[in-house]
């Protein structure tokens, strides 16, 4: 009898002994899965940040129009990563690099200075120079970023006025306010309402031809179609030539890069 009773007494204790055992290894489990759950939920925290819309080319103004908010994993967060409370420092900021739609904006992508956008559509060594246009042509939508022109100057020499080329195929780099990297961040009114200035992309040595031209005469656009490299080797034009009905065009080879300036006043 004795000996079951000892029996009894160390199978409780082996059971309780099991059930204190298992009752903590229970808790350090739980604990433990707790913490790798804190951990994970750490690790992939969403936080919200600054992404491109679509495909954002250099020189793209940062506006609502241009770049949303979206959720991304803490874990796989750029440390340059622009945050939603950022938005306000950052706003109608320009970029200096093409960003990808959906690709998040990071703040090495900025452009640093004021205007660093518009000047990173310059190409090396040329000056971007605006003057006013007709406001007929400009009414009727003639001209538009990325189009290329033809300056003719017209002005009074020797008792009669004279037009002749002053420039061929000049790019148009901005009408108005618009140009081909900020036209999606611009109200409607300024994307497809009439301007009175054009901003081209040109030498210095033909911003100062330009410059003299608007004061000695008037110059006067002309659009090119936008595959035509040609050069039409033109003489100057009077009123006594035209109403003689001369003409003087001669074609030339086409070239990638016309800058040409014929005859003088």
């Amino acid at each position: 009898m004795k000996g079951i009773w000892i029996t009894t007494l160390m199978l409780g204790g082996a059971l309780a002994a099991g059930g204190g055992a298992a009752y903590f290894v229970k808790g350090y489990i739980a604990g433990e899965v707790q913490a790798e759950r804190e951990q994970l939920q750490k690790q992939y925290r969403l936080i919200n940040v600054v992404v491109a819309k679509t495909d954002l080319p250099p020189g793209s103004v940062l506006s609502g129009q241009t770049v949303a908010v979206r959720e991304v994993p803490n874990t796989f967060l750029h440390a340059d990563a622009v945050r939603s409370e950022q938005w306000s420092e950052i706003a109608g900021r320009v970029l200096s690099r093409a960003v990808r739609g959906g690709e998040t904006i990071l703040t090495s992508h900025l452009a640093q200075g004021a205007g660093a956008g518009f000047s990173a559509q310059l190409p090396e060594g040329m000056r971007a120079l605006t003057f006013p246009v007709d406001e007929e042509a400009s009414i009727a939508g003639m001209l538009a970023p990325g189009d290329r022109i033809d300056l003719l100057f017209t002005t009074a020499a020797a008792n009669d006025s004279v037009t002749l080329p002053l420039l061929f195929s000049v790019p148009v780099i901005a009408t108005g306010l618009r140009t081909q990297t900020n036209e999606r961040s611009l109200p409607d009114r300024l994307q497809s309402g009439p301007f009175r200035t054009i901003t081209v992309a040109v030498s210095p040595s033909d911003a100062a031809r330009i410059t003299l031209a608007q004061e000695a005469g008037r110059i006067t656009v002309a659009l090119r179609q936008s595959n035509d490299q040609t050069i039409t080797r033109i003489a100057r034009v009077t009123k006594t030539s035209l109403l003689r009905g001369d003409t003087a065009e001669v074609p030339a080879k086409p070239r990638l890069r016309v800058q040409v300036i014929l005859g003088g006043v």
